[in-house]
């Protein structure tokens, strides 16, 4: 049971991220929506403990990271500062950021493709999204009116700001909600290149190693 665990982490990990970043509307009815994304993205963040618990530096370093954006969360849902949203912002988009860095890291240190590997691709990219969300987040707490949705309704329901970074990330542009000031504009541009660009090398690494893998099989 524990060598499962151990080689399915990614698998678990992607789980915790999809329900985190796409379920919470659907719990409306039965839970708050602020109440779920807490209790969600808290389990993202204990999954990326246990998924990097196997390296002692990875651990070490997740965990100073993860304790003080659990803390921090749940502050800001019992009563939301200013300085609380920098803080949830700032410490989120640090361990949003580390995942990014060690999930690559781990891809391209493999040499077989697995369904964990394919998982820790995909984890990757929702990663990249949720880093994009707390730079914009941040983006608007500096500079007030940098998007065409009014800053108020904005830090009401800061999941917006998910939204606009996924639909960025992956340049489907519905045009709902834009960028306005010049801070803006260029991490949204940033984010649509960064899309494409690891789309297409992550592609390009899948396929060379299973191209190596069917190699070593048929000698």
């Amino acid at each position: 049971m524990r060598k499962t665990l151990i080689n399915e982490k990614f698998t678990f990990l992607l789980a915790f991220l999809l329900i985190y970043a796409i379920a919470a509307p659907f719990f409306e009815r039965f839970i708050t929506s602020n109440l779920f994304i807490n209790i969600s993205f808290s389990a993202v963040m204990l999954s990326a403990v246990f998924t990097v618990s196997q390296k002692k530096s990875s651990l070490i370093i997740t965990l100073l990271l993860v304790l003080p954006a659990l803390l921090i969360i749940w502050m800001k849902f019992f009563f939301v500062t200013p300085q609380i949203l920098y803080a949830a912002a700032v410490s989120q988009a640090l361990f949003n950021a580390y995942m990014v860095f060690i999930i690559i890291y781990y891809i391209f240190e493999s040499r077989l493709v697995t369904r964990d590997i394919i998982s820790a691709a995909l984890i990757a990219y929702l990663f990249i999204g949720l880093f994009m969300t707390d730079l914009y987040l941040l983006v608007e707490l500096i500079y007030p009116g940098s998007f065409s949705i009014p800053h108020e309704v904005l830090l009401a329901d800061p999941s917006t700001f998910r939204y606009f970074s996924f639909v960025t990330l992956t340049t489907l542009g519905y045009g709902d909600i834009s960028p306005i000031s010049s801070q803006a504009r260029s991490l949204s541009v940033l984010e649509a290149f960064i899309g494409q660009i690891y789309l297409a090398v992550l592609i390009a690494r899948l396929v060379g190693l299973k191209a190596a893998g069917s190699v070593q099989e048929n000698k």
